[in-house]
């Protein structure tokens, strides 16, 4: 056994020390990287960042033609990288993303032969003026699967900028759209089309992430001034405020698009009598469509020949006036889009004045009717629920909400606050599912939306009750890009969707409310961890909620509540609920009574805090009971042969 120095029994004592202070302190487990950024006062254990936070950002110059008949993508792209971190950056990483499609990749997600190419190809490439050989592998660059790793000739000081110069192309796929590619042969949403600058924070450093098609992203954020040429008679969408509609819309449908600017009424821009006439764009043999957006995480963007265009807009703060441009593009063949535009809308007031209450955050949002179900700054790409897929499915409708509602509320998730999508999924999906199924049952009904119900409309609510309980139920905190369908489907949506729902029950509206708006204002344009949304909320909520988030974020188990008794006597009944699992969840009562009247009896998740394993109901009435039912559809019960009691 080796013998330790004296300076290696002083750090590792200081090191249990410091777990143990920790485990004090918040009576969570905090992993080493955790514990490394409260040292550094990166971050605060009251949920804020701490008094040294910091972020890089890049800010992006890009110039981008595409030819949709050869599906030919060619960009160059000025980038000026700041590096606000304490450290010295002696590498750098670069996500290149439209890897995923290359020859010999590993995936998560089928792509069909014909659509594996040779990649993105770096034409040329320098950082801070030092040109970088990036024709094939050496002992300065380095390809991952999705990335590329440079070894710095110059190294990035501390608090600097650098110029960053590349050029590239690559061939958009034309099937296997996974969020990106072709949606008909003059369709395109396309994603992840430049070199984007990884991520470098005060948790994990550098993000050497591989895109495999499942797990999603994390983004500094930065500013883009996006240039994009396409052929006459393209129109193009993209992230940010459109800069030359006058240079690139004929003058019918320029009038169009500025009205729809500043009225509350649907225009329809281009409607199906004149998407097929190629008439809308100004006769040039290409136009150039100019973008520009600040500070945002990501640009996407989206053309078509013939699509129908649908706008309108919305104030979402009275006190400033601010107000929202919202379009809607789509084949005149996709029934469902006609209704989305009003979706989109009603949305989008739901979320700006009811919850979570807060201004919508861009100036504008585009819905675009692609091939999928995935979110972009100030984009959408959402295929039309009247698929194959979804041919038998029997409620469109609500389906059709949801989908609409959950992609837009990704502008709060993880675009008004920059979450890391790729390891923490369940801290954007599972607040778009929250708001999805509130938005749902806002323009549908209570009992139509629904998300524990076999006939509930979000597919991915089942899957919970496929693997509740076994080993696949793995905790919330496990590693989203570490977990593989059906578990990642669980801990992304189903799980954390259900338990913001037990918390706000506890908590209340109001308070829940208000506790979100606070994490969301501290954070806003920052990386908030899982961490940071603990402590906020027991912060903001004056509550201690560690006995809450232990067994749902840390640990295996499952819910589970039973009616373990009941005992009538004298005319007073009381029942005796168990709780057989380890998640506590609320206890919910429905009596019926001999006369088919019903009663309800609800209790907050808070009757477990003491940590007791089984709780009483007493109460008196003269009617007699003939059933006790236990549960609720949004409450999630592994068992539920338990939750049944009739009289005889």
């Amino acid at each position: 056994m080796k013998k330790l120095s004296i300076s290696e029994i002083v750090f590792l004592i200081t090191m249990m020390l410091s777990v143990n202070t920790f485990a004090q302190d918040s009576e969570l487990y905090i992993s080493l990287n955790f514990q490394k950024a409260y040292e550094n006062q990166t971050r605060s254990m009251t949920g804020f960042p701490g008094s040294n936070y910091w972020q890089n950002q890049a800010n992006y110059q890009i110039d981008v033609e595409f030819d949709p008949k050869s599906r030919l993508l060619e960009g160059k792209a000025k980038i000026t990288y700041f590096n606000n971190s304490p450290d010295t950056l002696r590498e750098m990483y670069i996500n290149l993303f439209p890897n995923f499609f290359k020859k010999g990749q590993i995936r998560d997600e089928v792509v069909e032969y014909s659509d594996e190419s040779d990649g993105l190809t770096i034409e040329n490439l320098s950082i801070n003026k030092a040109v970088v050989d990036t024709a094939k592998e050496n002992e300065k660059i380095i390809y991952g699967p999705t990335n590329l790793k440079v070894i710095l000739d110059s190294m990035i000081a501390p608090k600097t900028q650098v110029p960053i110069n590349i050029k590239w192309h690559y061939i958009i796929n034309k099937g296997s759209h996974g969020r990106t590619g072709s949606v008909d042969s003059t369709t395109f949403f396309i994603a992840y089309f430049f070199p984007h600058i990884a991520v470098y924070d005060d948790i994990d450093g550098w993000d050497d992430f591989h895109f495999k098609g499942d797990a999603e992203f994390y983004n500094d954020f930065g500013d883009f001034d996006v240039n994009i040429t396409v052929p006459g008679n393209f129109v193009v969408w993209g992230t940010g405020i459109l800069q030359n509609p006058d240079e690139v819309l004929q003058k019918k449908y320029l009038k169009r698009f500025q009205s729809a600017l500043t009225t509350e009424k649907i225009v329809h821009i281009v409607d199906s009598t004149e998407a097929l006439l190629k008439n809308v764009t100004t006769h040039n043999t290409q136009n150039i469509w100019k973008f520009k957006a600040k500070n945002v995480s990501d640009f996407a963007f989206a053309t078509s020949d013939h699509y129908l265009w649908d706008a309108t807009s919305l104030v979402v703060d009275t006190t400033s006036g601010k107000r929202v441009f919202i379009d809607v593009a789509y084949n005149k063949d996709a029934q469902d889009f006609y209704k989305v535009t009003d979706i989109a809308r009603s949305s989008i007031e739901y979320m700006s004045f009811v919850f979570p209450a807060v201004p919508f955050p861009f100036p504008q949002i585009t819905v675009f009717n692609g091939l999928s179900e995935m979110e972009y700054p100030m984009m959408v790409n959402n295929w039309t629920v009247y698929n194959e897929e979804l041919e038998d499915y029997p409620n469109k409708e609500n389906y059709l909400i949801a989908l609409t509602a959950h992609e837009i509320f990704h502008s709060y998730f993880p675009f008004y606050m920059g979450i890391n999508e790729s390891k923490y999924a369940w801290m954007d999906e599972g607040w778009a599912s929250f708001e999805d199924y509130a938005i749902t049952n806002k323009l549908i009904s209570n009992s139509a939306a629904t998300r524990w119900d076999p006939d509930n409309h979000l597919l991915y609510d089942n899957v919970y009750k496929e693997i509740i309980g076994s080993e696949l139920d793995l905790p919330m905190l496990s590693i989203s890009k570490m977990t593989k369908r059906p578990t990642y489907s669980v801990n992304s949506y189903a799980k954390p969707a259900m338990f913001y729902m037990v918390l706000e029950d506890m908590l209340g509206k109001e308070v829940f409310k208000r506790t979100v708006q606070e994490f969301m204002r501290v954070w806003n344009g920052k990386h908030p961890m899982p961490y940071d949304f603990f402590f906020i909320f027991n912060k903001v909520s004056g509550q201690n909620l560690n006995w809450l988030f232990r067994p749902w974020f840390f640990d295996m188990g499952y819910p589970d509540l039973s009616i373990k008794n009941v005992v009538q006597q004298s005319g007073e009944y009381t029942i005796e609920i168990e709780k057989v699992g380890y998640y506590p969840v609320p206890v919910h009562l429905k009596l019926t009574y001999e006369d088919e009247s019903t009663e309800i009896f609800h209790r907050k998740v808070s009757v477990w805090k003491s940590g007791s394993s089984t709780c009483s109901i007493k109460w008196s009435d003269n009617k007699k009971i003939k059933r006790i039912e236990l549960g609720d559809v949004t409450i999630p019960d592994a068992n539920l042969m338990n939750n049944i009691y009739l009289f005889k």
